[in-house]
């Protein structure tokens, strides 16, 4: 017979694993910007604030292997959560990362705490520039809602993952290169344009060294079209957290399980 100390216990394990995980993929909080020790830190605070609210799971698994089940369980549905988050962030570097590629940033890579590596300029312009918005408009506080949300309506020890699920999840990434390429073309067909000018050019005096001339143009016409652009890029971003934000919920919503036998439970 399972005592009353080791479910509550349990209980706390699989919401610290639940919010650990969604700290992996999360905005801001998946980057590197907060150490391994700070986000465990958070999560045991999270968790401790919203133990005496947690639902005990019925029935709670009696051994080893139905709680490392249900320890996985907590894993699939924290990175759910927190890749449905991060889809606006991964967005806009998306869009900055095909500017990079266009304007020949590409080898001006520079070191990002984000993603602890070497990153495109213009694809971390527009990856803080994601995350100023996120947090003007408390897409971190609409993250915390989700997970306190998530513990009331998804068990601790099981959930379910259908194939509308999976389906709306690949069209939502499908969504992030159509969003990221909106982004990217106002610039993106500036250049192009310059290109075909510069071709033209070539044919007509090819006397002229059209590919340095290339680079500072490429440069000119990509900062120029960015920066008007920018405001239109910041007012899509906001529109597309507003939405990320239902589809959050959503998410959740999917993961909900029907009435059954939970598969952390093991049969007898």
């Amino acid at each position: 017979m399972i005592d009353g100390p080791f479910i509550a216990w349990g209980t706390a394990l699989l919401a610290f694993v639940r919010i650990v995980t969604v700290f992996v993929q999360a905005p801001i909080f998946g980057g590197q910007h907060f150490k391994a020790p700070i986000k465990i830190g958070m999560a045991a605070s999270v968790t401790l604030l919203a133990f005496p609210n947690l639902p005990v799971p019925d029935p709670f698994p009696s051994d080893i292997r139905g709680f490392l089940l249900a320890i996985l369980t907590q894993i699939c549905v924290g990175l759910v959560i927190g890749w449905v988050s991060f889809l606006v962030m991964a967005t806009a570097q998306f869009g900055g990362e095909m500017l990079d590629v266009q304007m020949g940033l590409s080898a001006a890579a520079q070191a990002d705490p984000s993603s602890h590596g070497a990153v495109n300029l213009l694809r971390r312009l527009h990856f803080y520039a994601a995350m100023l918005t996120y947090l003007m408009f408390n897409g971190h506080h609409k993250m915390w809602e989700a997970i306190f949300y998530s513990f009331k309506k998804v068990p601790l020890t099981y959930f379910q993952m259908t194939e509308l699920q999976i389906n709306t999840m690949i069209a939502q990434g499908s969504e992030m290169y159509r969003i990221g390429l909106q982004i990217s073309s106002p610039a993106v067909a500036a250049l192009f344009v310059a290109q075909i000018a510069l071709g033209l050019l070539a044919r007509v005096a090819p006397q002229m060294n059209v590919f340095m001339l290339s680079f500072p143009m490429n440069l000119a016409v990509g900062l120029m079209l960015l920066t008007i652009s920018l405001p239109f890029i910041l007012k899509l971003l906001e529109k597309r957290m507003e939405i990320n934000n239902e589809q959050v919920q959503q998410a959740i919503i999917y993961l909900i399980p029907p009435t059954a036998t939970p598969i952390a439970q093991p049969p007898p």
